[in-house]
């Protein structure tokens, strides 16, 4: 499916009463950087009896004056989200058509953005992709995505792209799904017949879904359990479908989140049982025989945290200085670059130092020529301490972050940290929270490995008692000053493990640490006991060394924070 450089997208928007939206959201399409005589939109409305369609009707004028062209489809009666869309779609014919919400607003590079993603992964041979999704703002869909690639495992219905012959394939929503879960069964449906989903995390739409964190919409409430058993059913087996069902009734007994929920909530479970031949019979509804969603209790994808945590872009850009220490192994290196690639923050160096000879060298010119990055290669092996010093000795960033050479950011890490640096200046050093991912390595070159789980262990506030006792801030977690390793030096040469929860405690003397309930990266640990082990036995013997250095630092703390001090480590 070759694209070229400028190719016609169809916006398709679906109405009910939206008046309060409508200007905003258009406004946003009048301003898109992208070729306006290629963007098409489709918008149907749900029979709204607010003014919603006299607006539309103003706001397709004022679109056409911008050769964007536009088509009011009136449904005549509330469709629902999924019947509606369909709608929307059958009447476009570009090849690449893209469902937001009403209650949205784009960057003005929001498709310029899509749309590099979509073309890039089109014309890559074998390449399966077919529905794209994009992020949201102020509150991010919380569900994995790879870090690597950025494929995930649904889409959320909100705001995606998707390739007209795939979905016209599928048959587009499942109309029987009136509202929630929808965009899962159709991500799921695509999955079953071979097709990949991506996340885009540079295409940014702005989503007032929420009038409020943690807000509970009665609505959405509903509909999202009762439909999550209604997918057990298409995608998941007897106990997968028994499982759901003694979840709702824990729920159902348990839980009133708002006055007649229970009484809402029990009628939708009972209406339900007459929906269920339809979701067993999965003739032409799932491609691949046997295919099976993931349901992890009423989610469906391993949750990062910061469902809530408010995203926006940093207003000052100031130069990060990334530091990777990295031995005799382009192959496991390359992901962690590639993970790098993918950040949404632009103004970053990367300062790649080996410790011994030039292994990656070639790799990294070959490969990452795109990326400002600087290699150096220690040619003697000097140790992984003195590795990261002559690395940060070297960056010009105003801030500092390491990122060892198995590990990975989300797409977002050095966005997330660098605003909250900028919004306290009265603290130097900043951290957000990681996966901690136990892997098997399959195969070391070409780097082949299996996840075996996500453990989101490291998720620890501020606490500089708590710091001195144990570490519980992994290395690729920490963005700091550079300043504070020009006034109190970097990493101890002497140590060859546990060197940065030295450097953490050392630097806690002298600033707090700002920290955001946000997972932003992962790191890697392995899966294998023996070689866990080993590890930890390092790791120990370490630990000796450095709570002695510790108790060194003690001379800095107030008395009560001494006391708590040595309480902890005696």
């Amino acid at each position: 499916m070759a694209i070229k450089k400028d190719f016609d997208m169809d916006l398709i928007f679906v109405t009910y009463n939206s008046s309060k939206w409508i200007r905003d959201c258009f406004a946003s399409i009048r301003k898109q950087t992208y070729a306006k005589d290629k963007i098409n939109v489709y918008v149907v409305d749900n029979a709204s009896t607010d003014d919603t369609m006299e607006i539309l009707k103003e706001e397709k004028a004022a679109l056409e004056k911008e050769k964007i062209r536009c088509e009011l489809i009136p449904a005549g009666s509330n469709l629902g989200f999924g019947k509606a869309n369909n709608l929307g779609f059958e009447k476009g014919s570009s090849r690449i058509a893209a469902f937001l919400n009403i209650d949205t607003e784009l960057e003005p590079d929001t498709l310029q953005e899509l749309a590099a993603e979509i073309r890039a992964d089109v014309t890559k041979k074998g390449n399966r992709f077919a529905l794209w999704e994009l992020r949201q703002f102020p509150y991010e869909h919380p569900k994995m995505y790879d870090p690597i690639t950025h494929e995930t495992t649904w889409c959320s219905g909100a705001a995606f792209a998707v390739r007209r012959d795939v979905y016209k394939k599928l048959g587009g929503f499942d109309p029987h799904l009136f509202m929630y879960a929808e965009d899962v069964d159709l991500s799921w449906r695509i999955r079953s017949y071979g097709y990949k989903l991506k996340y885009v995390p540079r295409a940014v739409i702005h989503h007032y879904s929420y009038t409020s964190a943690g807000e509970v919409k009665p609505v959405q409430y509903i509909n999202s359990l009762i439909n999550n058993l209604l997918l057990r059913y298409r995608f998941g087996g007897i106990v997968t479908i028994a499982r759901g069902h003694m979840l709702f009734w824990h729920v159902l007994l348990h839980q009133s989140p708002f006055p007649k929920s229970r009484f809402m909530l029990l009628k939708r479970y009972l209406e339900h049982f007459k929906e269920i031949p339809y979701f067993l019979n999965k003739k032409g509804k799932v491609g691949k025989p046997g295919f099976r969603g993931n349901f992890l209790g009423f989610d469906y994808a391993p949750i990062r945290m910061g469902a809530f945590y408010e995203n926006e872009f940093p207003k000052e850009t100031p130069l990060v200085s990334i530091i990777v220490r990295t031995c005799g192994r382009p192959d496991v290196l390359r992901e962690t670059l590639q993970s790098l690639r993918g950040q949404t923050y632009k103004n970053f160096e990367v300062m790649v130092v080996e410790d011994g000879e030039d292994t990656s060298g070639d790799m990294i010119r070959r490969e990452f020529s795109d990326m400002n990055i600087r290699y150096q290669a220690t040619g003697e092996k000097v140790g992984r301490s003195k590795a990261g010093n002559i690395a940060i000795t070297n960056a010009k960033g105003k801030y500092i972050n390491f990122l060892d050479d198995d590990d990975v950011f989300y797409a977002d890490h050095i966005e997330v940290l660098v605003k909250t640096l900028e919004r306290n200046p009265g603290k130097r050093a900043a951290y957000a929270f990681a996966f901690a991912t136990p892997i098997v390595i399959q195969s070391r070159s070409p780097y082949r490995y299996k996840l075996k789980d996500y453990q989101g262990i490291h998720h620890q506030g501020f606490d500089k008692i708590m710091l001195c006792h144990h570490n519980y801030i992994p290395i690729e977690c920490i963005m700091f000053e550079k300043s504070l390793f020009e006034e109190y030096g970097g990493l101890d040469e002497s140590l060859d493990a546990l060197e940065d929860w030295d450097l953490w405690v050392r630097y806690s003397m002298h600033t707090d640490y700002a920290w955001i309930e946000k997972t932003t990266s992962q790191y890697r640990i392995p899966y294998d006991q023996t070689i866990d082990a080993k590890r930890q036995k390092e790791l120990d013997d370490a630990l000796k060394v450095v709570r002695e250095k510790h108790k060194g630092y003690a001379a800095s703390l107030s008395a009560f924070d001494l006391c708590r001090l040595f309480e902890k480590i005696g």
